[in-house]
């Protein structure tokens, strides 16, 4: 049994009998024994070694990030990380312009030894020579020929006399050259925003092949299209293919595709704002997509490019066209800064020095001997300094020799959670064998995390049971493993159940270390896996392991770093191929919890008054309410000394409200004002502590807006409120400024049976008192009057009637309407359901007098006769109605005599000659057989009204004998040929002149069935009129 390392892809152990012949496989009998279990981890390990070198140096060479000299001189030895790197082609790296030398590459060759650690052997176009530059670049090969002019081919030319392949696929890797020129767009064709076109119409049969090929190039499809990211030094560029895909079973086809950064830009110039690696690099993937459609499927088929090379080389062909005919500019990019250190890093580079603040770590090269590597052969490892001992108690495991010399750093690298291994060799660098068992679960949830996460949790969780039995210690460290793959597989929720498993475990085992939890915490709270709750949780569970107090003092940490950590800049990111800028929200719970956990004022130390800078800056104090600010009022007051533009925040962050009460606003406000009053801030924001301007005005009206729609709904008086509002009126009169009357007062706190929204009068009634400018109200502006009344009484309804801006809008909202229109019932006055808001208008003067003005207005329109009287009749019934059914007709009783004395009959007739006078029908226009309804006398009338039955009547006016409150309007057809007319025609032929045409006849109808309402409508009001007298 011999393990052979240098098998490909990966080591395989060979097998032979002990006649010397090899065996396909290991048998199955000997997979248990210790010999064989021992070298099959090796492999593993070995396997895993190899890839993540081949990975690191792909990565540094497709994005181009710097390396330091010093970590591939260091990693040289190392047969995996030479296969890796030689003959690849490296340049210095400027790190002024954040670009590779092209001018000084060369393929490396080898490593030469030297003082200051040696340089790097490479040979260039121009012979061999050496590098000793501190920093290099792998290039994307692309930069080494960047306009496709062969230099690409005499690197690869000069491969051959070295004699090697690349490790790596670069100087063969298919590169694809920017254009400098975008095609010309087609006129009347396809939007500019639609991108390339040149594969559309690309057909494939099985959408599940499709969508491999998209993920093989780190891509993901979402509703109908494939969306990529492309690095380039520190920064993602997106590309994002249009499809017409339904599903995997179904058939996809391609359609246009485009840079995310170069949308809708055209002409010269138009691609310069994707990179040439990131563009190469696209250009190469959908490439390949339309490499692998179906040859003689869709629509274009027949006219579509034999390959995707011929087809990138048509388009580039149309852009240089586009070019030679003069193309516009497409003007200057957005400029994009150069990738800081921070984005380098996390992007997968080694930066050279030591580390530079508390988000890297040292990078070390730590060697490994074994007697499988031949001469000076090591393996070597890269690792953060804190975990060399750890990855020395692994290698031991798998009888690799750590070197005796001490570990050579090689670069910073971000500070990052260590791998399994590491994390528990270094608590049990006994169990580091059985560690490596969970290697192989842990690989399979990594890979169905991928599409189904919630089953990749499931079925490590189970699995891991059993395999942890006998060594339990194992558990919490293998559930928080899977916890961050299927976090980073995108899917928090189903990372959550299995960090809540670890932590039970960990209990049951006991003796916990709590800084490492307490990492671990912090480490969790960063992926999203560890919400508030689950915080407020390791704060409880540590107050029962030690003290309340240094639960307190932990969970307090974890909120500093926490507030730090989403207070950062949004670092912007590319997923499948569309920028997003991360939003970072501080809950508004750690005041709260820090408050009430400290169980009084917090003092003003370091820590607190950090917090509070960043709470209140990033709006977790918006939801605090007033006795939260008060325990903060002493970090607030030295935040205040130390950063001036507290102030400007404080501006925009008012206490909640304890609740939607009215009582609980008024309480929050006046808290609030005795809080600012003492830090002396109230002057700054009402602007008396600046001199008179039209922008000091604005601000301070600004600000009264903002705080009257944070306390929508407070009841006065309130403590501080007028000196405030007049101190702003003053200002805004000084100013020349006028205010919107109704501006912040409207609230739905404030709404109800009328209208969802109600306005504060008595605020109204407040800045017409204080003498505040205010402007007229739009024009279909509501003051809701009626509202108000309903939740509030009658304050300040007075002083808004006496201004004629608003008392317009108040005779509106108390006017009810009639349709004026045959056939339509005519339903209640919005006041009628509530007698409550009646009474209060009829008992105030100004109300009274508005309402009387109304009432007028219709009786001296039901005087005046003719075709309208019978819908002025409706109308000052529908106005008297309310305060007759409140018992609130004191009054007007003269309205309500008059409109009870109306007779029916005399009404009828008189809009019966009216409607026909004014209705041109046949007899009018031949001169002859006149309507004889013109003649109608109140006789006629009262004889047709008097021979009306009962069961008629009660069926024609059903609709008003219910409850006033309860009225609905309703159509009643009155055409001739209707069921109506069927019922009251007869009688209305019997008893009234002749009728010469159905379209008089219709009106007839109509007029008589509006009476009969009306009949009814004075019935049910005398009844109303003798119960409340």
């Amino acid at each position: 049994m011999t393990l052979d390392p240098w098998a490909e892809p990966k080591p395989v152990l060979r097998c032979r009998t002990a006649a010397g012949r090899e065996l396909k496989k290991v048998p199955a009998a000997l997979k248990a024994e210790p010999l064989v279990q021992e070298l099959t981890a090796l492999a593993e390990w070995i396997g895993d070694h190899a890839a993540q070198a081949q990975t690191s140096v792909e990565r540094w060479m497709t994005q181009s990030l710097p390396v330091p000299a010093v970590l591939i001189r260091q990693v040289w030895p190392d047969p995996y990380w030479q296969r890796a790197l030689r003959y690849a082609v490296i340049t210095p790296y400027e790190e002024s312009g954040g670009e590779p030398d092209v001018r000084r590459a060369g393929v490396l060759t080898g490593v030469r030894q030297g003082p200051g650690g040696g340089t790097l052997v490479v040979t260039g176009l121009d012979g061999e020579r050496e590098l000793d530059d501190a920093v290099v670049v792998i290039p994307h090969p692309v930069l080494l020929d960047p306009h496709g002019t062969g230099l690409l081919e005499r690197w690869r030319k000069l491969l051959d006399p070295l004699g090697g392949e690349q490790g790596i696929q670069q100087l063969h890797r298919e590169v694809y050259v920017r254009p400098e020129c975008s095609p010309a767009p087609a006129p009347g064709g396809r939007s500019t925003r639609e991108g390339i076109t040149v594969f559309y119409g690309a057909s494939y049969e099985s959408g599940a092949r499709f969508e491999g090929t998209v993920a093989r190039f780190g891509g993901r499809i979402g509703g109908e299209r494939a969306r990529f990211a492309f690095g380039h030094q520190g920064r993602a560029y997106g590309v994002v293919a249009d499809l017409r895909y339904q599903g995997p079973v179904a058939p996809v086809s391609l359609h246009d595709f485009w840079f995310t950064d170069a949308l809708g830009r055209q002409g010269a110039g138009a691609y310069d704002v994707v990179p040439r690696t990131a563009w190469s690099e696209g250009i190469r993937a959908m490439v390949t997509l339309y490499d692998e459609r179906e040859a003689d499927a869709g629509r274009f088929s027949g006219t579509m490019p034999a390959d995707g090379a011929s087809g990138y080389q048509s388009f580039l062909v149309a852009c240089a066209e586009y070019a030679a005919a003069d193309a516009p500019e497409a003007g200057p990019p957005e400029a994009r800064q150069p990738a800081d250190a921070r984005q380098l890093l996390h992007a997968g580079a080694v930066l050279a020095g030591d580390p530079a603040g508390p988000g890297e770590e040292l990078l070390i090269a730590r060697r490994y001997g074994s007697p499988l590597l031949e001469g000076d052969g090591h393996f070597v490892r890269l690792v953060v300094a804190r975990a060399v001992e750890a990855q020395d108690a692994v290698a031991r495991a798998l009888g690799l020799e750590p070197d005796p010399g001490e570990a050579a750093p090689v670069g910073r690298t971000p500070l990052r959670p260590l791998d399994f291994l590491s994390r528990v060799c270094r608590v049990h660098p006994e169990l580091a064998r059985q560690a490596m068992g969970l290697l192989a679960p842990l690989r399979t949830c990594a890979k169905t995390a991928a599409t189904k996460p919630g089953r990749a949790a499931t079925q490590l969780q189970t699995s891991l049971k059993k395999l942890t039995a006998p060594h339990p210690a194992l558990l919490p460290f293998a559930l928080d493993e899977g916890a961050r793959i299927v976090a980073a597989a995108g899917s928090v929720a189903m990372a959550k159940p299995l960090y809540t498993e670890a932590r039970a475990a960990q209990q049951r085992l006991g003796g916990i270390d709590e800084d490492a939890l307490r990492e671990l915490v912090s480490e969790f709270r960063a992926l999203g896996v560890v919400d508030v709750k689950q915080l407020r949780q390791y704060r409880d569970d540590l107050a029962a392991r030690s003290s309340a107090a240094e639960a307190y003092e932990s969970h307090r940490r974890l909120v500093l770093e926490s507030c730090r950590r989403e207070s950062a800049p949004p670092r912007s990111f590319v997923r499948d191929g569309v920028t997003y800028h991360r939003q970072r929200d501080i809950p508004g719970s750690f005041a709260v919890d820090l408050a009430e956990g400290n169980g009084g004022p917090l003092a003003a130390d370091d820590t607190n008054t950090e917090i509070f800078h960043l709470l209140l800056r990033g709006g977790a104090l918006e939801t605090a309410d007033a006795s939260v600010w008060e325990a903060w009022a002493a970090p607030l007051e030295r935040d205040l000394a130390e950063h001036p533009d507290t102030a400007v925040h404080l501006r925009t962050h008012l206490p909640e409200p304890r609740g939607s009460s009215a009582v609980a606003k008024t309480a929050a406000a006046e808290a609030w004002f005795a809080l600012m009053t003492r830090l002396g801030l109230l002057e700054r924001f009402t602007g008396g502590a600046e001199p008179a301007s039209a922008e000091s005005a604005r601000a301070a009206n600004e600000w009264l807006t903002l705080f009257l729609r944070r306390y929508a709904g407070l009841r006065r008086p309130v403590a501080g409120l007028e000196p405030v509002v007049a101190s702003i009126a003053a200002r805004m009169r000084e100013a020349g400024e006028t205010r919107e009357p109704l501006l912040g007062l409207q609230s739905r706190s404030l709404g109800g049976d009328f209208w969802g929204v109600g306005v504060d009068l008595d605020l109204l009634a407040l800045m017409k008192r204080v003498g505040m400018p205010l402007g007229a109200p739009a024009g279909d502006q509501r003051v809701f009057a009626l509202q108000w009344i309903q939740r509030r009484g009658t304050d300040g309804v007075e002083s808004v009637l006496a201004d004629p801006v608003f008392r317009d809008p108040i005779r509106t909202e108390l006017t009810g309407t009639v349709r004026g229109s045959l056939g339509y019932t005519v339903t209640r006055h919005c006041l009628t359901p509530f007698p409550k808001v009646t009474k209060r208008v009829a008992a105030l003067e100004p109300l009274r007098e508005v309402m009387a003005d109304i009432l007028d207005e219709r009786a001296r329109r039901l005087r005046q006769g003719g075709a309208d009287a019978l819908f002025a009749l409706q109308d000052l019934l529908l106005h008297v109605e309310p305060f007759v059914v409140a018992g609130a007709a004191k009054h007007f009783d003269a309205y309500v005599r008059e409109v009870l004395a109306v007779e029916p009959a005399a009404l009828l007739a008189d809009a019966l000659r009216a409607h026909c006078l004014a209705h041109e029908h046949d007899g009018a226009r031949n001169g002859t057989d006149a309507c004889a309804l013109r003649e109608v006398t109140v006789d006629h009338a009262r004889k047709l009204l008097e021979s009306t039955d009962a069961a008629t009547r009660q069926r024609h006016t059903q609709v008003f004998t219910v409850e006033p409150a309860t009225r609905k309007s309703r159509y009643l057809a009155f055409a001739p040929e209707s069921e109506f007319a069927r019922d009251l025609l007869p009688g209305i032929e019997e008893a009234l002149p002749r009728i010469a045409d159905d379209s008089c006849r219709s009106q007839a109808l109509g007029v008589v069935q509006g009476v009969l309402w009306c009949e009814t409508w004075q019935v049910t009001l005398r009844q109303f009129v003798r119960v409340r007298g």
